[in-house]
């Protein structure tokens, strides 16, 4: 038993760390579970990074126990990499996830990754000889390097991602209509328009994508202590508790405030882009950060094109706003029609 606790724990370990390092490899091509559609832009290096990664976990993990003599951790450790896939997938599926996941690839990196790590296991782990390598296995390097070269010209392929897109459409298409039965009524009541309507929802689906319902029941447990400062589906921030349904109340009213307030200062600075300035004010007050902004703007675009095709596109809305008259320019009009009746009654 303490060895499966140990290998479990381990797994565990492993799929954190697998996700902090890759959200913070975004720059070499890491792509992460989301709502909107991305292209894979380095699906050579995502494919080896999840496949691969366990396998070098185990190593690491074994000879850093085989440094501190605890070499009963090394017993089977490739169960580790088992339960990490079995986690990984009890973890998305818990979370509401499951739509998002590309199945085929899945079953990929399982069918590559778990039989890899028994074989590193069988012919090196086992043996303590892979710490000390000797000369002739050094002299592979050069194999390593023919299999770099292979794998950046891999990587420089990008594959088609119109079965990513019509996944994410489908994972938008339940969460909106689960949304909009859910507190539909209270968002048409908050919002003003439709294009904030649609904004409410972007920001709605993306904090209960980030905080689904597993972890916000342990934010409210962890907030009767004092270590939880937002709450609900669209994680507003309380000094009260607030169940889901108050929450969206409470984020939606935020929004539609922060609208006017935002508005007026595009308005002020003269800030280019109409709209779409005004909307990245509103998700900054909501959140500053600038991936979250990027992710629930895209989410936006896709709403509106989704669900309110009659709405108008942003360039559509300027043009129609700068080709509106103004009031300013009215006034003259009428005073000169008015100037022209009353010399005409004199006449």
């Amino acid at each position: 038993m303490n060895l499966i606790f140990a290998h479990f724990f381990l797994a565990v370990l492993l799929f954190f760390a697998l996700n902090w390092i890759g959200n913070h490899s975004i720059h070499a091509g890491y792509i992460r579970m989301s709502v909107l559609a991305k292209a894979d832009e380095a699906p050579a290096f995502n494919f080896l990074y999840r496949a691969f990664s366990p396998v070098a976990y185990i190593t690491v993990v074994s000879a850093i126990s085989y440094m501190l003599q605890q070499d009963w951790i090394v017993t089977d450790i490739y169960f580790v990499v088992v339960y990490y896939f079995v986690f990984r997938l009890v973890f998305n599926l818990a979370t509401g996830r499951g739509k998002l996941l590309n199945w085929v690839t899945q079953v990929a990196y399982v069918l590559v990754s778990i039989p890899m790590s028994y074989y590193v296991y069988d012919t090196l782990i086992v043996h303590k000889e892979f710490l000390f390598p000797t000369a002739k296995e050094l002299g592979s390097a050069v194999w390593l390097a023919i299999v770099a070269y292979t794998y950046h010209t891999f990587n420089s392929v990008k594959l088609s991602d119109e079965r990513t897109k019509a996944r994410k459409a489908n994972y938008l298409q339940d969460r909106y209509v689960t949304y909009e039965n859910l507190y539909g009524e209270i968002i048409e009541g908050i919002a003003e328009t439709k294009r904030q309507e649609a904004l409410i929802y972007a920001v709605l689906i993306v904090e209960a994508f980030n905080r689904p319902k597993l972890y916000r029941l342990i934010e409210n447990l962890l907030f009767y202590f004092g270590f939880a400062k937002t709450l609900g589906i669209m994680q507003v921030t309380t000094e009260r508790y607030i169940n889901d349904e108050e929450s969206v109340r409470l984020g939606a009213t935020k929004i539609v405030e922060d609208h006017l307030q935002a508005k007026l200062k595009v308005e002020a600075r003269r800030y280019p882009g109409g709209s779409w300035a005004i909307r990245r004010e509103v998700l900054e007050l909501y959140n500053p950060d600038g991936e979250y902004i990027r992710e629930v703007d895209g989410l936006y675009d896709e709403i509106v094109s989704q669900f309110y095709p009659e709405e108008k596109t942003d360039w559509e809305a300027e043009i129609e706003e700068s080709n509106r008259p103004r009031q300013n320019d009215e006034e003259p009009n009428k005073s000169s029609q008015r100037y022209a009746s009353e010399a005409g009654a004199s006449a």
